[in-house]
C-alpha cells in the first residue's frame, strides 16, 4: 500500500477517533469537537488525495456545472418556445376574430340591404295593384252610368219603354261581365306580381342564409 494511501486511512482513523470521543450537547444529536483540530485533519485528508482523484472531482464539478448550464438553457429555451406560441396563438386569434367581426357586419349590410328592397319591392306591387284596382272600378262606373243614362233616354212610350229597358238590362248585364272579366284579369295581374315579390325574397332569403353558413363555417 502507498504512503499516500497510508496516511488517508490515518487521517481518516483520526476523525472517527475525534467523533468518538467527542462529548454530546445535551438534548440535541450534536457532538462538540474540536473546530481547528477537524479543520487541519480535513485539509491534511484533501491534500493526500491522488491528483487523478483531485482531477476526476473537478470534471464532475464542471460535469455538473455544464449540466446545470445546459438546464438553465433549456428552461430558458422552453420559456421563449412557450412565450412565442402564446403570442402566436394570441395574434391568430384576433386575426380570427378581426375576421368574423368583418364577416357578421358585411351579412348584417346585406341582410339591411335585402330588406329595404324586398319592402319597397312590396310597396311597388302594392301601389300598382291599388292602381289597376281603381282603374277597373271607374271604368266599371263609367259603363254602368252609361248604361243608365241610355236607359232613362229610352222613356217615349211602352214599346220604347221596353226596349229600352230590354237593351238596358243587356247593356247593365255586359257592363256587369266587363267588369268581372275585368277584375278577374286585374286579380291575375297582382297576384303574379306578388308571385314575383315572392320569388324575389326567397332568393334574397337562401343567398343570405347561404352567407350564413358560410360565416359559421369558417368561425
Amino acid at each position: 500500500m502507498s504512503t499516500t494511501k497510508l496516511m488517508t486511512f490515518e487521517l481518516i482513523d483520526r476523525l472517527n477517533l475525534i467523533i468518538g470521543n467527542a462529548k454530546s450537547i445535551p438534548l440535541t444529536n450534536k457532538l462538540m469537537v474540536d473546530k481547528e483540530e477537524v479543520a487541519s485533519l480535513l485539509r491534511r485528508l484533501e491534500d493526500s488525495i491522488p491528483a487523478d482523484l483531485q482531477q476526476a472531482r473537478q470534471l464532475l464539478a464542471l460535469e455538473q456545472q455544464i449540466i446545470d448550464e445546459s438546464r438553465r438553457l433549456a428552461d430558458e429555451t422552453t420559456r421563449e418556445a412557450n412565450q412565442s406560441a402564446k403570442n402566436t396563438v394570441d395574434t391568430a386569434n384576433a386575426q380570427a376574430k378581426n375576421t368574423v367581426d368583418a364577416a357578421n357586419q358585411q351579412a348584417e349590410s346585406t341582410i339591411a340591404d335585402a330588406q329595404a328592397r324586398a319592402q319597397e319591392t312590396l310597396r311597388t306591387s302594392t301601389d300598382q295593384a291599388n292602381a289597376m284596382l281603381a282603374d277597373a272600378q271607374n271604368r266599371a262606373n263609367a259603363l254602368v252610368a252609361d248604361a243608365q243614362a241610355r236607359a232613362q233616354q229610352m222613356v217615349s212610350d211602352s214599346e220604347i219603354i221596353a226596349r229600352a229597358q230590354a237593351e238596358a238590362q243587356e247593356m247593365l248585364e255586359s257592363a256587369h261581365r266587363e267588369c268581372e272579366d275585368y277584375s278577374n284579369r286585374v286579380h291575375g295581374a297582382v297576384a303574379q306580381l306578388m308571385e314575383h315579390a315572392d320569388v324575389g325574397l326567397s332568393q334574397q332569403l337562401d343567398s343570405l342564409r347561404a352567407l350564413r353558413q358560410e360565416i359559421t363555417a369558417n368561425q
